[in-house]
């Protein structure tokens, strides 16, 4: 998998990311909700960053226990500082999304996973898709929110649109001006305002998330949340 990721992304992703990620609250919200009620409370948080989705998830479910994967280990070290107070109910793992080596037998009630799955070609998509299915029990649920292609250049500039009127809105509730807004412009973080084609964003249709989702045995696929290019997906294992 091509690197393209720096760290100076890292750090103004960690500062922003806030304002960055489309009502991000809402998102986080959503994928925990969706994961409530899982034959296990047993969840792989895939590329968990620095561990926001595992908070609220740990927090809202106290029998549970999360294994915390990422191929950074900054965001690890900073996934585990944030889950002190969660000792001994997680554990983490190095690996990048693209290798097959940690997709073991070990069994999980859910996975989730924010802003990674984008960066996998089509048929690295395919491939994640099923054996993610194939490490879930029975009833399992994959959850994820992720970047997403429009279909179109109508729906591409209607999300660009979206979401720069969604960071200049977070920016002003969040900084009292438009000061996380300047860097997203600067930094050149909208990849809908790109021309693409673009080394480390790789997102795809919704049409091609459920389609491979479904091929990879995966049932009661579906769309949860949609705004701004932004998508929140589900999936159950039979």
């Amino acid at each position: 998998m091509e690197a393209a990721w720096s760290a100076a992304d890292t750090e103004v992703f960690a500062r922003y990311g806030d304002a960055f990620v489309p009502h991000r609250r809402a998102q986080i919200d959503i994928v925990c909700r969706l994961l409530a009620d899982i034959p296990v409370p047993r969840v792989l948080d895939l590329c968990c960053g620095e561990g926001l989705l595992s908070e609220e998830y740990l927090r809202r479910q106290p029998d549970a226990e999360v294994l915390l994967f990422d191929g950074s280990a900054d965001m690890l070290a900073a996934a585990e500082r944030r889950l002190e107070r969660f000792r001994p109910r997680f554990s983490a793992v190095q690996a990048d999304i693209a290798d097959r080596g940690w997709r073991s037998a070990t069994r999980f009630g859910g996975v989730m996973t924010s802003l990674a799955v984008h960066h996998l070609d089509g048929a690295g998509k395919r491939e994640l898709y099923r054996d993610l299915c194939s490490m879930l029990e029975p009833g399992g649920m994959f959850v994820m929110a992720d970047l997403i292609e429009p279909a179109g250049p109508l729906a591409k500039n209607l999300a660009a649109d979206e979401w720069d009127s969604a960071v200049r809105s977070a920016s002003r509730e969040l900084y009292g001006s438009d000061e996380a807004a300047e860097v997203f412009e600067r930094e050149e973080w909208n990849y809908f305002r790109l021309p693409g084609p673009d080394p480390l964003d790789r997102p795809s249709s919704v049409a091609e998330h459920l389609t491979w989702l479904a091929e990879a045995g995966f049932v009661e696929v579906d769309v949860v949340w949609l705004y701004a290019g932004h998508a929140v997906f589900t999936a159950r294992k039979p």
